[in-house]
């Protein structure tokens, strides 16, 4: 049986079985070429932002992470847990469905996504919101997509408001930048345990300035999972 890859539109071929034919099994969006160019996250990793480690420390967090606490920055995430890193495949395929509105490559990420999810099954999933000016911009919520797509529900109580994108702004602008979430109902954030949702992992800023949010909302914890670090 053929299908098409969702990446590069090449036929694959998926092999059937006479246990395939009774068993409920994952729906293949991606060919195994393709697949190979996304470098999933394993073994080390900083126990702090995911980030894997191409070589053993004795240190458990990464220098991202120790700089960030010398920093006297207060830790408001309490981890953050990724399924892939950002190289140069993974950064034309996000310009893809991100900016250019290619909405079904989302599907690409829904079994690593609902796999992480697993693991936070008594938490609220709450994707990172974005303002409406930029949701106008972009014809959806890139992160709502990715949870859609991987079918797995969360709720919207945090919400932003509109600055200027991230992309353009520098480490340390993006590090030192303002509150610009706010919690709109308190009462079903209280003592709650939160996982965020995001699709990158960059400087952590924005997952920090959104934790701290929450945990001024009453949230009892917030920890975080994104697509790449």
């Amino acid at each position: 049986m053929s299908d098409i890859c969702l990446v590069c539109k090449n036929k694959m071929i998926v092999e059937i079985s006479w246990s395939s034919l009774f068993l409920e099994k994952e729906k293949v969006v991606i060919c195994q070429r393709c697949k190979s160019e996304l470098s999933q996250i394993t073994g080390h990793v900083c126990s702090r932002c995911g980030r894997m480690r191409h070589e053993h420390r004795e240190e458990v967090m990464c220098g991202d992470c120790e700089r960030w606490s010398l920093g006297n920055k207060t830790n408001h995430l309490d981890q953050n847990i990724a399924c892939f890193e950002y190289n140069n495949f993974a950064k034309e395929l996000m310009a893809l469905y991100k900016y250019k509105g290619d909405y079904v490559l989302g599907a690409v990420f829904a079994a690593a996504l609902q796999q992480k999810c697993m693991v936070k099954n008594k938490s609220i999933i709450i994707p990172l919101p974005i303002s409406e000016e930029r949701r106008y911009e972009r014809g959806f919520n890139q992160t709502e997509g990715l949870l859609h797509l991987a079918g797995i529900p969360f709720e919207t109580q945090l919400k932003r408001e509109h600055t200027e994108k991230q992309s353009k702004k520098s480490r340390k602008e993006r590090i030192e930048q303002e509150q610009f979430f706010f919690v709109e109902n308190n009462t079903e954030i209280s003592s709650r345990e939160i996982v965020l949702v995001d699709d990158i992992y960059t400087t952590g800023a924005t997952l920090h300035l959104a934790a701290k949010a929450l945990k001024e909302a009453g949230a009892k914890s917030v920890s975080s999972i994104t697509i790449f670090r």
